[in-house]
C-alpha cells in the first residue's frame, strides 16, 4: 500500500464512529452519500459486482444513505467502496479529506 493510501486509511480510521459526507465527482456526475463509519479496510482483490469497481479498494463499513433529489435511499450493503487502483492522491486538511483516483474525485467530511 502506498504512503498516500496509508495516509487516507489512517485519516478515515480516526473518524470511526462519525457520520461522513462523501461527495464524489466523476465526469459530469456528482453523487453524495452519508455513511456512519464503523470500520475501514483495504482490499486488493475486491471482485466486481457491476463491472465498475474491481481490484484494490478502500471499503468504508457502516450504514449509509445515497442523497438524491428525491430524498435519501439506503446503500444496498452497509459499505461504501472507493476504487483505488492506479492513480491515487490524498490531501487531508482540518475539515476533511480530498481524494483523487483514476476514476473520480472525492471530498469526505465529518458531519456529526
Amino acid at each position: 500500500m502506498s504512503d498516500q493510501l496509508n495516509a487516507a486509511k489512517a485519516w478515515l480510521e480516526q473518524k470511526t464512529g462519525e457520520t461522513l459526507l462523501i461527495r464524489k465527482e466523476e465526469r459530469d456526475d456528482i453523487d453524495e452519500t452519508r455513511v456512519r463509519l464503523e470500520s475501514v479496510e483495504y482490499d486488493e482483490t475486491v471482485p466486481t459486482f457491476d463491472e465498475y469497481a474491481e481490484g484494490s479498494s478502500l471499503i468504508l463499513h457502516g450504514a449509509g444513505n445515497v442523497v438524491s433529489g428525491d430524498g435519501e435511499l439506503p446503500l444496498p450493503r452497509d459499505e461504501y467502496q472507493i476504487y483505488v487502483d492506479g492513480q491515487f492522491d490524498c490531501s487531508p486538511d482540518g475539515n476533511g479529506l480530498s481524494l483523487t483516483t483514476g476514476r473520480a474525485k472525492y471530498r469526505i467530511s465529518v458531519i456529526s
